[in-house]
């Protein structure tokens, strides 16, 4: 039987929750009053995802999913990807322990079909086997002020990659509210970890950020260390005119070992040198925003962006699949990103944005492959793109919203045009229906395109179509809130590994298809509850073919109880059904569903320290997520932190 998995097949080749408490606003439908009533502020710097209309009331009608700093503080969680565990319509699994690589998809989307950004900067790396998606170890849960999960294809906004979804990390920023923040933890697992955060004003002219943290944990039985430091700065402008200003820095560094992507993890793999990565990230972005007349706006936005990896891989035993040999890697890429953006409100049913785009992308990778004596496999690769777009709101009857957008894409020898159409009509004072159609379009990877023995400069863009159909409903006063979407994701000429040709091909075309349900209901001032449920069904064109790490159905619950204003109670509950994985050792297998449980309680004292328990995995289910890498079972955190 075959099996897709860019990763594996890369190495192959090379040889032959729901968040505890859903907030209200993710689910509630924005009332008319309302969309009238919001104006857009000359002293406030936008910074809205999924869209170029600088109007924050035009999110509210794309399908998301926000997680809030406040929810990530109940859950308490070592990782990102216990961050999205149970999101509707997302699948996570880890590889090993907190420093082993990481499985995403948004609605049966490859990894690499969904696009990261930390601060509006898009970090997904195309020079690694992985086929671009990022590594999710990077980001420090604690330096997170919000993440929105986005559905759909969003190359409109985003250009190439934003085939099946985006998911939005914005880092804490700037609070008159506080001056500053310290928190330290200990865990199971030798874990240990910390973040500082201190906020200032200069001469009343600018407001200053400043978040460092750090993370280590070390588990030698399953093979899994990793550590990792983050620096993050913000300086924005703090006066009342027409022009707002700011900069920022992300840097991360770490280092991790772990057994390698499909080599049977600790259970199965027959070398037992662990795969060792050290990496950095960096990111600095610079954005003006000008208030040009009432009705005019002018954005203009660079970032840069640069990640450095150093890979060795001790090599897999051949099994039911043929072996991996050790290779030695280090690749690097740079990326910088120029965007202009005019929006212009023609009346108050109808505003527009214009704009353009110019990225140039550097990158390569030089790396030594021992097929028994030492084999050099590097390249390098540059690519320019030039994109103009339009985006508009129109709002032809009180109840009535649409958004069109197109975008023009022009990559080297690859012009794509992508549209994307929104609208909503209020049902009623308490329920929304919107509808969703939108294309979108990924360039191939570095390393699809340019690897010395596998690479095809022939390769074509990939391409998606999105159907989204979601009701928002708000029921008991706002106290009960629910969500129902329908969706069809289409994905062809998708990037797959030919063994007769002994090349990479766009051959294969898959279909998702799905529904996604969920709810939250405050019962009364101590008490919340929320879930979800998500059925989502794979339909390959290519007999035999299976794609890993896709459970037909998943769910999760989450309550959130105050007995007193000083302790909160939180419990979150993930579960799925059998889904298909595989390694080198076994080839294609499918794999029992599973149960977590993660349990947190915190505490907050007369002096505002706040001391967190969190119990991961307390009904210690020893079931694996990826082939052959145990689970890590019970694990404890304990927390202390401090406002100032």
């Amino acid at each position: 039987m075959k099996y897709r998995s860019f990763a594996s097949l890369s190495c192959t080749f090379l040889l032959t929750c729901t968040s505890t408490a859903l907030s209200a606003n993710n689910v509630s439908p924005i009332t008319n009053a309302e969309t009238n009533n919001a104006e857009i502020s000359s002293t406030e710097i936008f910074t809205v995802t999924g869209t170029h209309i600088p109007d924050t009331t035009e999110a509210g009608s794309i399908p998301k999913f926000t997680i809030s700093a406040e929810d990530i503080a109940a859950l308490a969680p070592n990782s990102f990807a216990d961050v999205l565990a149970g999101v509707p319509g997302v699948d996570v699994f880890e590889q090993g322990g907190v420093g082993g690589l990481t499985f995403l998809s948004i609605r049966g989307g490859d990894p690499n079909f969904v696009v990261i950004l930390i601060d509006g900067v898009k970090v997904n790396d195309p020079t690694n086997s992985r086929g671009g998606s990022f590594d999710l170890g990077t980001i420090d849960p604690a330096v997170i002020e919000k993440v929105e999960v986005y559905y759909g294809s969003f190359s409109t906004v985003y250009g190439s990659d934003a085939l099946a979804g985006v998911v939005s990390i914005e880092t804490k920023k700037y609070s008159e509210h506080r001056t500053g923040t310290a928190s330290i933890k200990v865990g199971s697992n030798e874990t240990m970890g910390g973040s500082v955060h201190f906020d200032l004003t200069l001469a009343e002219l600018a407001q200053l950020s400043v978040i460092g943290s750090f993370q280590k944990s070390d588990d030698s039985t399953f093979g899994d260390a990793f550590n990792r430091q983050e620096l993050i700065t913000s300086l924005s402008s703090t006066n009342n005119s027409n022009t707002r200003w700011n900069m920022g820095l992300f840097y991360a560094e770490g280092e991790a070992q772990t057994f390698p992507e499909d080599s049977g993890g600790d259970r199965l793999a027959v070398i037992r040198d662990p795969e060792s990565r050290d990496y950095t990230q960096t990111n600095f972005t610079g954005r003006v925003q000008q208030r040009i007349s009432e009705s005019i706006n002018f954005d203009f936005n660079s970032v840069w962006s640069k990640r450095e990896e150093d890979i060795s891989n001790p090599g897999i035993a051949p099994g039911v699949l043929d072996g991996v040999p050790a290779i030695d890697s280090i690749s690097n890429y740079e990326r910088m990103d120029i965007s202009a953006t005019v929006s212009y409100r023609l009346s108050d049913k109808s505003i527009m944005a214009l704009g353009t785009v110019y990225a140039k992308e550097k990158g390569g990778m030089d790396s030594i492959i021992d097929f028994g004596f030492p084999m050099p496999a590097n390249y390098t690769l540059k690519r320019t793109t030039k994109s103009v777009f339009a985006e508009a709101r129109l709002n032809p009857l009180e109840k009535l919203h649409f958004t069109l957008g197109i975008r023009y894409d022009k990559a080297e020898q690859n012009d794509v045009t992508t549209t994307r159409l929104i609208s909503r009509y209020q049902l009623s004072s308490s329920s929304t229906i919107s509808a969703q159609y939108s294309e979108g379009f990924k360039l191939p990877s570095f390393f699809a395109v340019a690897h010395p023995f596998v690479g095809n400069p022939e390769l074509k863009p990939e391409q998606s179509q999105n159907y989204d159909l979601s009701i928002d409903s708000n029921f008991m006063a706002g106290n009960l809130t629910s969500r129902f979407s329908v969706y069809r994701n289409i994905f062809c000429d998708l990037v797959d590994f030919d063994p007769i040709a002994f090349t990479n091909v766009n051959r294969s075309k898959v279909t998702a298809k799905g529904a996604e349900a969920y709810l939250t209901y405050q019962a009364n001032e101590q008490l919340s509850l929320s879930g979800q449920f998500t059925y989502n069904k794979m339909d390959i064109d290519e007999a035999g073919v299976v794609l890993r790490r896709r459970p037909k159905l998943k769910a999760s619950i989450g309550v959130n109880y105050q007995p007193t204003e000083a302790l909160s109670l939180n419990a979150r509950l993930v579960t799925n059904d059998d889904y298909y994985d595989s390694s080198i050792a076994t080839g294609i297998i499918e794999m029992p569903g599973y149960n977590h449980l993660d349990l947190s309680a915190a505490w907050t004292t007369v002096e505002s320290l706040i001391f967190r328990v969190h119990v991961k995995n307390i009904l210690d289910n020893d079931k694996e997520q990826a082939v052959g890498f145990n689970n890590t079972g019970r694990s404890v955190t304990l927390s202390l932190s401090k406002e100032f």
